[in-house]
């Protein structure tokens, strides 16, 4: 059957502009977390949200050249806390020069919808600022409501905002979502989370999900599409029965300053077809509009000396496929190297041929690793921290709040020694003892 009713758009959410960029990387991300709270240096992360307003505004040139029928916006368009005047002010002189694109906006949770927030016109009045353009339509109710595409009596977009009074654990997709039976074409947005979406997947059934929404919800909606938000990895949801039919998809983060959302992030340019008998196709074709990618390398030095950690860095690199000329890389060094090597000082002679590299220093020189005459100092040292870290770990005094193992150096009286806390005065002990100094290390 032939196509009778297109729908094209373009698809992009979570930038949260003007956030301040220093979340460091998750437990449960696909990565090894950093110990140190990693972050871009100040300067740096001040120019990356320069950066990252300006990828929003090539989306909306974007959505202009490819000719789109409505950009959708399912949450995090800016921080709420810490958005400033002139960001909104420039985000909404942007789409005043597309004012012939219809524009729709689900504020999520860190840019919920209340009076006094910057999509309400009283507010923006009230600090001076410019007024959202007309092409602009905000969802303001927790409440889903349908609204057509102006210009398409054949489409309707259905939305609903997160509003400060929000139950956080609500399963918002477990009424009826109100649509337009006359409309070819019933599009949901909204902010939740998809409890079978690979990044939080293993958190199903637990409260820890933010407006929690399943697959077989969605269905159960008969939507032509789902453009959800919230989430900030791209992810295409397909159908249950295994027929390869679209049912929605996540976006992700449009642009990334923080070392928590790494490499290509996207926005998605959307098109929907039905034919005459009400049979939907749905092509996704990502477009990664930002230049620049937050990339993590993770290299394990063990038993390296810094001529053969500096060839371990750069094959790592390489293999990556960071792009040393435009990609903000941390480099994070694991492992025990070999004594009197400096994984650090070797990577930062390597920092000048890249656009912008931070290192992570995680090692230790591998002490334990040689043959220690037992009448010296450091076999006594070596042993005597030894037996402390075995005594340790068998108390195994666990904090009563978070249950992890708790530690003196808690500052709270009376708790024991972590094994992992007398296993990094073992190694500071043998640097002052070996080299005559301590080379502090993020061993945390």
């Amino acid at each position: 059957m032939a196509i009778t009713t297109r729908f094209k758009f373009l698809q992009f959410s979570d930038i949260l502009l003007d956030s301040k960029l220093t979340l460091s990387m998750p437990a449960t991300s696909g990565h090894a977390p950093l110990n140190c709270g990693f972050a871009l240096p100040r300067a740096e992360r001040q120019e990356r949200a320069r950066e990252i307003l300006e990828t929003t505004i090539n989306a909306f040139s974007l959505a202009s050249s490819e000719n789109v029928d409505a950009i959708l916006m399912p949450g995090g368009l800016f921080d709420a806390n810490t958005v400033s005047g002139y960001t909104i002010n420039t985000l909404i002189e942007s789409i005043a020069t597309i004012s012939h694109i219809p524009i729709f906006i689900t504020p999520g949770l860190e840019d919920f919808y209340t009076r006094s927030s910057l999509y309400a016109a009283d507010m923006l009045q009230a600090r001076g600022l410019k007024s959202w353009p007309a092409n602009v339509h905000i969802f303001t109710h927790e409440h889903f409501e349908s609204v057509l595409v102006p210009g398409r009596g054949d489409v309707a977009i259905s939305g609903r905002a997160i509003t400060k009074g929000s139950r956080r654990s609500e399963r918002i997709l477990s009424g009826k979502v109100p649509k337009n039976n006359n409309a070819a074409i019933n599009v949901a947005m909204l902010a939740a989370t998809l409890e079978s979406h690979p990044q939080v997947a293993h958190l199903a059934g637990t409260k820890a999900l933010v407006y929690p929404v399943s697959q077989e919800e969605m269905e159960a909606q008969k939507m032509s599409y789902f453009a959800l938000g919230h989430l900030p990895e791209a992810h295409k949801i397909e159908d249950l029965a295994g027929e390869g039919r679209t049912v929605g998809a996540y976006a992700g983060c449009l642009a990334s300053g923080s070392f928590d959302k790494l490499g290509p992030r996207v926005a998605l340019l959307g098109e929907i077809g039905v034919d005459s008998l009400g049979n939907t196709e749905i092509e996704l074709t990502p477009q990664e509009i930002d230049e620049r990618r937050m990339m993590l390398v993770v290299v394990d030095v063990s038993g390296l000396g810094d001529g053969d950690i500096k060839e371990e860095i750069m094959v790592h690199i390489e293999d990556s496929g960071v792009r040393p000329d435009t990609d903000i890389v941390a480099l994070s060094l694991e492992g025990g190297c070999k004594p009197g090597a400096n994984p650090k000082r070797v990577a930062d002679s390597l920092a000048s041929s890249f656009y912008c590299m931070l290192v992570v220093d995680n090692t230790r020189p591998d002490y334990l690793a040689e043959r220690f005459d037992e009448r010296t100092t450091e076999w006594k040292y070596i042993q005597s921290m030894l037996q402390m870290k075995t005594r340790a770990e068998r108390s195994g005094a666990k904090d009563p709040e978070t249950g992890n193992l708790s530690d003196s150096l808690s500052g709270v009286p009376g708790r024991d020694l972590s094994g992992k806390t007398v296993e990094d005065a073992l190694y500071y002990g043998l640097d002052a003892l070996r080299q005559k100094r301590v080379t502090i290390r993020n061993v945390g």
